[in-house]
């Protein structure tokens, strides 16, 4: 199965009381990202500079609102990715099913090799 075939869903749920999206991939991976995860994991310029800085200073004075992620609201974008928008927060990311496959929590390695607030993956 290629790549692009194995990371496509076949199922997406988007439970706000359990506070989490859930993907069935086709290759059968089952994933789960918290909303606080999904949020602090951003993939717009803006949020990826704020965690680069982050992992070069441990000491990041925080300005934003990083308080539990509330879900705003998340829609497709075409048939590769999605959007979600925070209440409080950035609502430009977008998602695309390979970004959220390479960053499942569930797998050991994340992108730029470190987790959510700089401590190491």
């Amino acid at each position: 199965m290629a790549t692009a075939e194995k990371h496509h869903p076949i199922d997406l749920t988007v439970d706000k009381t359990a506070r989490e999206l859930r993907i069935e991939w086709a290759d059968g991976v089952k994933s789960v990202y918290g909303f606080d995860y999904l949020a602090a994991m951003c993939p717009c310029a803006n949020c990826r500079e704020k965690r680069v800085e982050m992992e070069k200073n441990p000491l990041h004075v925080l300005s934003d609102n990083y308080g539990p992620a509330e879900f705003g609201d998340a829609s497709m974008v075409g048939r590769y990715a999605l959007n979600f928008s925070w209440v409080a927060g950035c609502g430009s990311g977008i998602y695309s099913f390979d970004y959220l496959r390479s960053i499942d929590p569930a797998q050991p390695e994340k992108p730029e090799g470190r987790k959510p607030g700089g401590s190491e993956a």
